[in-house]
């Protein structure tokens, strides 16, 4: 059984269509439970099993409940796939009084993930291994303006599951983190449209986590993430200034044209790679 979080969003939904086409029985988590039943229904036409259980990874208590009946109802799974996330794009004036986007999302990008994945984590450690691949951002090792909650949330992810991963790998379960660019979903529409020009489909992105639950990878990233990543550490102040600067330019061409006059989309997602705040 494959344990898949954020299920119902863009690329999770991607991700379930691939995983069902390979005769796959998963476990599908998110907060909508119509869309949850509704993509159980689609997996099982592609020709794989599926059950939803939903949960709200904010809520440290329905977590732990959600863990407790995930091994209780259908063991440790072979694998968990970490896609659940949220993304809010505010300046630092925007941000003042608005301590709860902190939290909220703290909660889902960090806190809910890492709940879940140690209950897990240990449950397959004893059942003989198993493979976790969680989806966090470039933003994570890159800190960017207008991005900070987010960056933040995701780095914490980041940096907890390279610190546990070692320990991980010796009880048998290998961590992989995969660090997607900019994604055509609905939650990159605020920010960047809902056709962003230079985006990767949903499908692409999929195809890219596949390939870190099949291989042995422990991390795949955009080469201009890496980079980006040294120069954070070499000088962050220029860094985090020029991170700034380029994701604004992003911002602008990813959603320069991607409405005509009409309201129909004038762009569309490419198949390879594009920019990522």
């Amino acid at each position: 059984m494959i344990l898949v979080t954020g299920a119902t969003g863009g690329v999770g939904r991607a991700v379930c269509r691939r995983l069902a086409e390979r005769g796959e029985h998963l476990l599908l988590t998110a907060r909508d439970e119509d869309r949850l039943r509704a993509l159980v229904q689609e997996v099982r036409t592609l020709g794989g099993g599926a059950d939803e259980l939903p949960c709200d990874l904010r809520d440290q208590e329905a977590v732990t409940r959600f863990s407790r009946t995930v091994l209780r109802e259908h063991g440790a799974p072979a694998a968990v796939i970490s896609l659940a996330g949220h993304s809010i794009r505010r300046s630092l004036e925007e941000s003042f009084g608005r301590p709860h986007d902190l939290v909220r999302l703290t909660g889902v990008n960090m806190l809910g993930p890492a709940t879940l994945l140690l209950a897990m984590l240990e449950a397959m450690s004893v059942a003989g291994g198993g493979r976790i691949v969680a989806v966090t951002s470039a933003s994570a090792r890159i800190p960017t303006p207008g991005w900070a909650a987010y960056g933040a949330s995701k780095a914490g992810l980041d940096a907890w599951l390279r610190a546990v991963r070692p320990q991980s790998a010796r009880r048998g379960v290998r961590i992989a983190i995969v660090e997607l660019p900019l994604v055509a979903t609905a939650m990159a529409a605020p920010t960047y449209g809902s056709a962003p020009r230079g985006a990767l489909c949903p499908d692409r992105a999929a195809q890219r986590i596949l390939h870190a639950l099949d291989a042995r990878r422990s991390l795949l990233s955009p080469p201009w993430a890496r980079a980006g990543a040294v120069l954070s550490q070499a000088a962050p102040a220029l860094a985090a200034s020029a991170a700034g600067r380029a994701g604004e330019l992003a911002r602008r061409f990813a959603a320069r044209g991607t409405v005509s006059r009409g309201g129909a989309s004038a762009s569309r997602p490419v198949r390879d790679k594009g920019p990522r705040p």
